[in-house]
């Protein structure tokens, strides 16, 4: 048998230490990793209103404040949405620019962020967006800016969506 010492390797306590610490970081690395978090999301459905009337076709999506979980659904003809939303606080976003100057054929990139080609190639069923554009102001697009939030508990449940022709409250305005 050939000694530490008999290789030219006097420092056995070093090569030890760095194992060590190389399985260490290893452990650490394994901890820390991009490990995607589970979120519980339950079905949440209402109409959407804008100036009182159902909002004839759009999309809405709901953001968690905590965490950037988003949740798309489409809104049919006559104000309704279904979505599977995250738990907890979130922004929503209401846009039915799709509809503008297409006769109502919605398109792009559908609401789970994959276009109608790349779902017919994943064998997923394409749902085009249908109804009458309405000029709704633009800050409703975006679930940042619109200032509609709203808590999702656990548990199916039903959240109607209004929507005005001035426009979301400014930020830090009473009611935002």
């Amino acid at each position: 048998m050939v000694s530490c010492r008999e290789r030219g390797n006097e420092r056995p306590g070093l090569r030890l230490a760095c194992c060590c610490l190389s399985i260490g970081l290893m452990t650490a690395m394994a901890g820390c990793g991009n490990h995607p978090r589970s979120v519980e999301h339950v079905d949440v459905s209402g109409q959407v209103f804008f100036e009182g009337s159902p909002l004839p076709g759009g999309q809405v999506s709901f953001v968690a404040v905590n965490g950037g979980f988003a949740a798309p659904g489409i809104i049919d003809e006559n104000g309704h949405y279904q979505i599977r939303a995250p738990v907890g606080e979130v922004e929503i976003g209401v846009s039915n620019r799709m509809l503008q100057g297409n006769g109502g054929l919605g398109g792009g990139g559908g609401p789970e962020g994959m276009s109608p080609r790349q779902k017919k190639a994943k064998g997923q069923p394409v749902q085009r967006v249908k109804g009458r554009w309405v000029n709704i102001p633009a800050a409703y697009a975006d679930p940042h800016t619109s200032g509609l939030k709203y808590t999702v508990k656990p548990g199916p449940q039903t959240y109607d969506i209004k929507l005005s022709a001035s426009g979301p409250p400014p930020a830090g305005a009473p009611g935002s």
